[in-house]
């Protein structure tokens, strides 16, 4: 589904920032030049991140250092025995590190900061790199926003700052400076950051913990260091990503008094919801709804790329522990003299957590993490707006072929059922450690059972008052991965799915009442609309419809009506579906379906967005109704990307009886999404043909380099399928082709190593 609609250029505008957007978004219309403006505060394509997990081996090597010298641990309360006396315009160079050095010894990455005090809080010294200072980088303003943050309000409180909100959740902070008050230090962090990508927004290192005769580059101080270049301290945009990194850090500083030696895994669950107790967004869920299937507690320290997936998944079970049992709980864990799983434990019976472990919550998250749905059952739902939920594998039909799948230790699958009547599924060949639950979903029902392994489970009101079907394929082990195999049988044809999007919801575009949120979708001759899938931010109705594409933009995309109007609705923030068979809607020609913003988008709906790269229109528009200009424009979020909206189509296809044998046969030429997508380490691709014919399925980069070949040979009529296993293809988009007679369909997929 590649369809160029039109030639399109940007005109863009600023629009304001709002909701879970890291970053502003801008809008493009029709027929003009292309300019990209940055969001304020903020360049667009600077990404904000804790430098904790880049210090992850120095870390290790300290911990290593301090469990062999046990006699440094008492000495560390109070190693400098008097307060600092600094006051507004006192000097002082303090060590900070080079995180572009490669050197083993954690004393050759440091260097001396020259600096001067710019502010005294009641909570915190403010000093400033004197270069970062004299270039005019960092403003007198700037300094008093952070000491204010931190000593006297945030987003969660207008009277408590960072410090009381950090020290009442997890604790006190260390004190080996004989000063109670902590040491931010703003600086250029010199991280490599050289225009583009992710820089070091802040960080804590317990080296400034250790005395002198250990390492002789220790502040021997409570300090935490504070970036200004990029970030923009004197902006509120820039002011937020840097507090918030500052209340991760300063967790870091009050977990390390406590538990120098806690699990990786725990010590960042606490940071990320010292973000979010402190009033900042949780951290990018992206990341996690897409790996699910990996082990609770990895941290992928060495792999800046993978570490972010950990980062998200630390921050989701942080969210949903603080959201169970409140915030007072991490204070528990943190003092916990055990560490990971049983000091987690631990703090949970101190707090007065009787009735749940870790492996019950556990269990009861991986299925909030689906149902989110806290009004039907507390502990099987969030209260935090707008959260993805986890992706697995998707089938629109209810009949699958025998598969077999593995689940690592402590993750989980998803295999989910959302097309067709009367589901019966059995899940046999199943791993000891592995259990299933089925999460039922319907427009006004909801359903949480238990799955016995080897007996089917059969639900005959699939398709009515359950709609959706997801089974929560668990681990519960800690040391090996499970295994299982499944199938399943139902009525209706089996629904070919049509998406655009490729990666999990990335928040809502609030927009203006009237605005209208609208995807386009190729035609498919011959097929039938089954039904819609829309995610939406929040519960509540969206009014909606099909359309035949007009064939272009403007003035409308909107062309003869084939299913208007449709009401999409939803209990809980997610998906939901449009169930329009009955209307045995023809999408033999290209379709649009369009959705309508109702009132305020805090009370209100709004469909879901995620990200395309690319910088021209992918097949979603929007009718900007608020404006100065109302007409349609497709939203860019920077440069590189364009916002989509999370809206998907389901068709089938009538079947014709063959005279001779009495079987059915497709009516026309077809290739179905293969599933699973994204995968490793394989996928499974099915087409269909309605007569006999010579076939060719082969896969292609995005340059168009061939690395496969999956089939090509003469083929009976009917369905067929195809597996392809990668041998050292790298991670990323790859196209799917296939070729009968005349006719040329593609997909796109993609690998995830």
């Amino acid at each position: 589904m590649n369809r160029s609609l039109s030639s399109v250029g940007l005109l863009l505008l600023t629009v304001a920032i709002l909701h879970l957007f890291p970053q502003g978004f801008v809008f493009a219309q029709l027929g003009h030049a292309a300019t990209v403006i940055e969001t304020p505060g903020l360049r667009s394509d600077a990404v904000p991140l804790p430098g904790s997990h880049l210090l992850r081996t120095q870390e290790a090597f300290l911990r290593e250092y301090l469990s062999l010298h046990p006699e440094l641990r008492p000495t560390m309360q109070l190693i400098k025995p008097s307060a600092w006396t600094f006051s507004v315009g006192s000097t002082a160079s303090w060590y900070a590190d080079d995180f572009t050095s490669t050197a083993p010894d954690p004393n050759a990455s440091r260097y001396l900061v020259p600096s001067t005090c710019r502010a005294v809080g009641t909570h915190c010294y403010v000093f400033v790199e004197d270069q970062s200072w004299l270039s005019g980088r960092v403003t007198q303003a700037a300094v008093d926003s952070v000491r204010q943050t931190f000593d006297e309000s945030t987003p969660a409180d207008p009277f408590a700052g960072v410090y009381e909100t950090c020290q009442v959740t997890f604790g006190d902070p260390p004190d080996v400076d004989g000063d109670p008050r902590i040491i931010i230090l703003m600086l250029d962090i010199v991280d490599g950051y050289a225009g583009s990508g992710g820089y070091v927004a802040g960080y804590f290192y317990s080296l400034d913990q250790f005395p002198k005769t250990s390492f002789p580059t220790s502040n021997v101080a409570e300090i935490y260091y504070l970036d200004c270049d990029p970030a923009d301290l004197g902006s509120a945009s820039g002011l937020q990503k840097a507090m918030s990194v500052t209340a991760h850090e300063f967790q870091h500083m009050i977990h390390f008094r406590y538990d120098p030696q806690e699990l990786t895994f725990f010590n960042e669950m606490c940071s990320l919801t010292a973000e979010v107790v402190s009033g900042y967004p949780v951290y990018n869920q992206a990341y996690y709804v897409q790996e699910t299937d990996h082990y609770l507690l990895d941290w992928r320290g060495e792999d800046n790329v993978a570490v972010l997936r950990d980062y998200s998944r630390a921050a989701r079970f942080g969210l949903y522990v603080m959201e169970q049992y409140g915030s007072s709980v991490f204070r528990e864990i943190v003092a916990s003299p055990q560490h990971g799983i049983p000091g987690f434990n631990a703090g949970l019976l101190v707090a007065g957590v009787l009735s749940r472990s870790f492996q019950e919550t556990f269990a009861d998250w991986l299925i909030a993490n689906t149902l989110n749905d806290p009004a039907y059952e507390p502990r099987w739902g969030y209260l935090y707006p707008g959260l993805p939920g986890a992706e697995g594998t998707t089938y629109g039909t209810p009949s699958v072929p025998p598969t077999t799948a593995s689940v690592e230790r402590l993750a989980a699958d998803y295999v989910s059922f959302v097309g067709g009547t009367g589901l019966s599924a059995t899940f046999s060949q199943v791993s000891p450690s592995v259990q299933i639950q089925a999460v039922e979903t319907g427009p006004s029902a909801r359903r949480v059972l238990s799955v016995a392994p080897g007996v089917p489970f059969v639900e005959p009101e699939f398709g009515s008052t359950y709609t959706e079907v997801h089974f929560v394929v668990t681990n519960t082990s800690q040391s090996v991965a499970g295994s299982y195999t499944y199938s399943a049988t139902g009525s209706g044809s089996g629904a070919l799915e049509l998406k655009w999007d490729e990666t999990a919801s990335r928040g809502y575009l609030p927009g203006s009442p009237g605005d209208t949120a609208c995807v386009l979708f190729e035609g498919y001759p011959g097929a039938r609309l089954d039904s819609i899938r829309v995610a939406l931010s929040r519960a509540g109705s969206m009014p909606g419809g099909v359309w035949q594409y007009s064939g272009a933009t403007r003035p409308t995309p909107l062309g003869l009506p084939l299913a208007v109007p449709f009401t999409a609705s939803a209990v809980v923030p997610g998906w939901t579906t449009v169930d329009l068979r009955a209307q045995s809607v023809d999408v033999s020609q290209p379709f649009a379906v369009a959705l309508v913003n109702q009132g305020d988008h805090l009370v209100q709906p709004r469909v879901q967005v995620t990200t395309h790269p690319g910088n021209s229109p992918y097949n979603s528009y929007t009718y900007l109704n608020g404006t100065g200009s109302p007409d349609w424009y497709y939203l860019t979020k920077d440069a590189d990307s364009v916002w989509i909206y999370l809206v998907r189509a389901y068709i089938s296809y009538p079947t014709s009886v063959s005279g001779s044998e009495g079987e059915t046969l497709p009516s026309a030429v077809r290739l179905e999404q293969n599933f699973p997508n994204p995968f490793n380490p394989a996928t499974t691709i099915r087409f269909a043909m309605p007569r006999a014919g010579h076939a060719c399925l082969e896969v292609f980069t995005v340059l168009g380099e061939r690395v496969a070949v999956l089939i090509d040979a003469e083929l009976e009529p009917g369905l067929h399928a195809a597996e392809w296993t990668p041998r050292g293809e790298a991670s990323g988009a790859y196209l799917l082709r296939l070729r009968v007679g005349g006719t040329i369909l593609t997909r796109r997929m993609v690998l995830v190593k």
